[in-house]
């Protein structure tokens, strides 16, 4: 249980910012949960599949399965503290994916599924494979977020329990092929580590403010990260190509202290190379200041803090 927010404007600006910080903790971790993903099912490394999260962000299971071509599966478990609810999705894709992977497949030639719905054999196959799954998703998420998952029977009901749920998608196979793994968490249980946010935080000195708006602070703008084996790497030469598992067009990344801060879109400003931001990956948890400027309107009056161009 956690503390009833504020009503009204201070209420809603406070749940938004909590749906922000969860969802920074899903892109934080998603290295070490795809890495627990590999390790419970290993015909993943064997044959060296692509993995990486596409998205996170807050969303119901009902909306996601809705989009999802069918046969889909729904993995259940329960988080402890407070036994509430959260879900592993697999998409056909995915499905297809590990019947064949654990059923001694070399990935050539992935089952055919039926749109109408897996067969009783198929299905507890992929419960049974799903249980060692969350298991290790659940030694990961006991490390760094402080909590358990347990797997519990399918649900009967859609009751999406206490919280709001939080999915993080992870994008495996090829283009020709493509499968996708949707973790669920409630928003509360990413922030179990976390002090409640019950209250805004008291405005500070104009003067300490208007010292922290001079310090300089590197961002990083990545687009993606590629593993590559070492010599592979010492075998590159000037006009390699090296393939990056990003569409055109994609959004990046844009980090501080190797944190995900923002999202944005490449373009160009000026003749540059620049970055359009989208979206907020994490709160930047800036206190308001009474008496001092606030940094973000020199973005919005197309300046930049560090006296360059706008991105």
């Amino acid at each position: 249980m956690t503390a009833a927010l504020p009503a009204g404007p201070l209420g809603f600006a406070l749940e938004g910012e909590a749906i922000r910080r969860a969802t920074g903790v899903i892109e934080r971790e998603h290295v070490r949960i795809a890495t627990a993903l590999r390790r419970a099912l290993p015909f993943l490394a064997k044959r060296e599949v692509p993995l990486r999260l596409a998205w996170a962000h807050a969303r119901p299971v009902a909306d996601i399965l809705s989009d999802l071509a069918r046969p889909f599966h729904v993995a259940h478990f329960v988080v402890e503290p407070g036994s509430a609810p959260g879900s592993l999705v697999l998409d056909a894709g995915a499905v297809s994916l590990l019947l064949d992977g654990v059923l001694g497949g070399d990935g050539r030639a992935l089952p055919t599924l039926n749109t109408s719905g897996l067969t009783t054999p198929q299905t507890a196959l992929v419960s049974r494979t799903l249980e060692g799954v969350v298991r290790a998703l659940s030694e990961v998420l006991a490390a760094r977020v402080g909590v358990r998952i347990e797997p519990v029977p399918a649900r009967t009901d859609d009751q999406p329990g206490e919280g709001t749920p939080i999915a993080g998608a992870f994008s495996l196979g090829s283009d020709e092929n493509p499968a996708t793994v949707i973790l669920v968490l409630p928003k509360d249980a990413l922030l179990t580590r976390e002090a409640p946010v019950t209250a805004p935080r008291a405005a500070l000195d104009p003067r300490i403010a208007q010292a922290l708006d001079d310090v300089d602070l590197e961002l990083v703008v990545e687009l993606a990260r590629v593993p590559m084996k070492l010599g592979d790497v010492f075998g590159l030469r000037v006009g390699d190509t090296i393939p990056v598992d990003v569409p055109v067009g994609s959004s990046v990344s844009i980090r501080a202290d190797d944190r995900p801060l923002l999202r944005g879109r490449p373009t160009t400003a000026g003749g540059r190379i620049a970055v359009r931001i989208e979206s907020a990956a994490r709160s930047l948890n800036m206190p308001t200041f009474h008496d001092a400027p606030d940094p973000a309107e020199r973005f919005r009056e197309g300046r930049d803090p560090g006296g360059g161009h706008p991105a």
